[in-house]
């Protein structure tokens, strides 16, 4: 009996364990299963997409991502074959791939590209493996979506295409160099430039092509500018002459620049042959050499033949008891000479400013001497017109600094514009006043007014705003265009404004103002008749010329005396013995440069005052005189009132 309740209790105890091992293969088997299920669900929805094939490649198995990427449900693939799902130019590649798996077990991942639901093709990337068994063998595949991948390498395909096309067509040449100066790459326009290759240059030296390159001066100036912000162009240029392949040389523009800022740095450089545009440029400056040498001839041309026309004016003037047809007749012409000297002096000005020759010969003075001259400059033009003239101007000196001549220029073109501008019977108003440190001159007329599409071009050179009337009154465009580089040469402004067709205009002249006159006053001297008598040589090749001042010099009571040439000049000189000698410059045996020279060295002329009389009046023609000699520049037509304070100067000194 004791037996059998050992036996129980031994069946109860195996019994209990048998349920506590029970309990812990049910614990075990939920953690099995979810565990798989976790394996389930990461295949399933696994980014990449995963399938088995048996060995005929019919799908076997696939997982949701996979289904997610052909666009259907996961059953319609089952027992499909997956070259179905293929595009048939890649039909190959998934043959040569299967092929391989199922030979050596394992192959290098290849891109090919399968047909979604909807038609459209798509890229993976196959990663394959091969498993056997005693009942089949399996192939794994997992596929990759690249197709992003492929749009963006096909996106920087295109554009390293395009911009591949644009250095082997640009005609510029395009040079890669490393730090040390060696070529990595070339374009195509390089040959044309140099005569080398591509390829013969590829791992040369830049020296190779550019011999005077100092390449470690230059990367040393790159270096230098260190880059301080994204994307920013480090770069330097320069012009440079270089040999090409045959030998000859060629000037280039060059242009270096660093385009890698990380290690290894790298340089591109820019070559462009300029040496048809240096020979342009040759060209233009020679072409313009010529321009200024033929205006300088054409002022001297055309001054000569009005010098005698203003010399018979003058002499017609000294005459008592004129008629009144040869009066009118006479102002008519000496008011046309005037004009058209001050064409000439504004033609030969222009191209002096444009070169900036022009020398300003500064003082220190009373802006109102200005305004007397410019309102006595105009007036036979405002007299003609009928115009009448309005003057506001402060009682106390106002004092600037510059050179009286060309500000009195500065200022005549302003109301000799306005004048022209303005019909017979207007108005024209002439206002000085200060500004804080500036001299304000305003310059207003009720005349034919200024467009606004003209107006931002009022002052460009040869610009008319009515070239109609323009033309009936005379000019060349060019005043306007002097006046404001005068008043800027003068650390001043010029502006223009009008309120439009028929409303009148206002030029506005600002200069800056000194407190004080300088030390010493340049005085005006004023012009006075002549007293005394002088004996005056008239050298000169014209005979009009010589005669009409003569015959003028005569009538105020000078001895005269006349030569058509240098070398009877100089005889004459030596019996008459002048005081004054009136010499032009252009004439037919010897220049009248030469001639002053010897007249220096002449006892009987070495004291005369000496005036060079030419058609000639740039700057480089006034200094060439002074250095010759000459006491005095005189331009044709000569300016009597000039002439006649001159002589009076020199009797003053005799």
């Amino acid at each position: 009996m004791d037996e059998f309740h050992d036996l129980l209790h031994e069946l109860d105890t195996h019994r209990i364990e048998l349920e506590l091992q029970n309990d812990e293969l049910l614990k075990s088997q939920k953690q099995l299963q979810d565990i798989t299920q976790e394996y389930i669900d990461l295949y399933n929805f696994s980014p990449v997409g995963y399938l088995t094939l048996n060995s005929e490649g019919v799908i076997l198995k696939a997982n949701m991502t996979l289904a997610s990427m052909f666009g259907v449900e996961k059953q319609s693939l089952i027992n499909k074959p997956f070259s179905d799902f293929v595009l048939d130019l890649d039909q190959d590649v998934l043959y040569l791939y299967r092929q391989e798996l199922l030979n050596n077990k394992f192959a290098q991942n290849c891109e090919l590209r399968l047909r979604k639901n909807n038609g459209q093709p798509l890229w993976v990337k196959l990663d394959g493996l091969f498993r056997m068994d005693r009942e089949r063998h399996d192939l794994i595949l997992a596929l990759t979506d690249i197709n992003q991948l492929k749009e963006t390498e096909g996106l920087l395909s295109k554009s390293e295409a395009n911009l591949r096309a644009i250095f082997d067509n640009v005609l510029d040449g395009i040079i890669k160099i490393d730090e040390h100066g060696i070529i990595k790459s070339a374009n195509a326009a390089i040959e044309n430039i140099f005569g080398f290759s591509p390829e013969e240059l590829f791992g040369s030296h830049i020296s190779k092509l550019m011999p005077k390159l100092d390449w470690r001066e230059y990367e040393g100036r790159l270096t230098s500018h260190k880059n301080r912000g994204k994307n920013q162009i480090i770069g330097i240029r320069c012009e440079l002459e270089s040999p090409k392949k045959d030998g000859s040389l060629f000037l280039m523009d060059l242009g270096i620049s660093q385009i890698s800022n990380g290690q290894p740095r790298c340089f591109l450089i820019t070559v462009h042959d300029i040496t048809e545009r240096k020979q342009t440029e040759i060209a233009l400056k020679q072409a313009d050499s010529r321009k200024n040498d033929f205006l300088a001839m054409l002022g001297h041309e055309l001054r000569n033949p009005l010098a005698p026309i203003r010399n018979a004016v003058q002499v017609l003037k000294t005459q008592g008891n004129i008629n009144p047809t040869l009066d009118w007749c006479s102002k008519i012409i000496d008011r046309q000479v005037c004009h058209m000297a001050r064409l000439l002096d504004d033609l030969l000005d222009v191209a002096r400013i444009m070169q900036d020759k022009i020398t300003l010969k500064i003082d220190r003075f009373d802006f109102n001497e200005i305004v007397d001259s410019a309102i006595e400059t105009c007036h036979p033009l405002t007299q003609l017109r009928k115009q009448e003239l309005v003057i506001s101007r402060p009682d106390t000196p106002k004092w600037v600094e510059g050179d009286r001549v060309r500000l009195t220029q500065a200022l005549s073109n302003l109301l000799n514009n306005a004048a022209k501008y303005t019909d017979v019977g207007g108005r024209i108003t002439l206002n000085v006043m200060q500004e804080a440190d500036y001299l304000l001159i305003k310059v207003q007329d009720t005349g034919s007014g200024i467009t606004p599409e003209m107006l931002p071009h009022i002052f460009d050179l040869f610009t008319q705003a009515d070239s109609s009337l323009a033309r009936s009154q005379g000019g060349l465009g060019i005043g306007l265009t002097l006046t404001r580089r005068l008043v800027e040469m003068h650390g001043g402004t010029v502006s223009a404004s009008s309120a439009g067709i028929l409303q009148g205009s206002e030029f506005i002249m600002r200069l800056p103002l000194f407190n004080t006159p300088s030390a010493t006053q340049s005085l005006r001297p004023d012009a006075v008749s002549s007293v005394a008598k002088l004996r005056i040589l008239l050298v000169d090749d014209n005979a009009d010329v010589t005669e009409s001042l003569a015959m003028l010099l005569e009538i105020q009571g000078h001895e005269v005396d006349t030569a058509d040439c240098g070398l009877k000049g100089m005889e004459k000189a030596q019996t008459f013995r002048p005081q004054v000698v009136l010499l032009d410059i252009g004439l037919p045996d010897i220049s009248g440069y030469e001639v002053a020279k010897r007249l220096r060295e002449l006892p009987e002329t070495r004291q005369a005052f000496l005036v060079a009389i030419s058609g000639y009046g740039q700057p480089e023609d006034i200094e060439q005189s002074k250095s010759a000699g000459f006491d005095h520049h005189l331009l044709k037509p000569i300016d009597h009132s000039n002439l006649s304070a001159l002589l009076t100067t020199v009797i003053g000194q005799t």
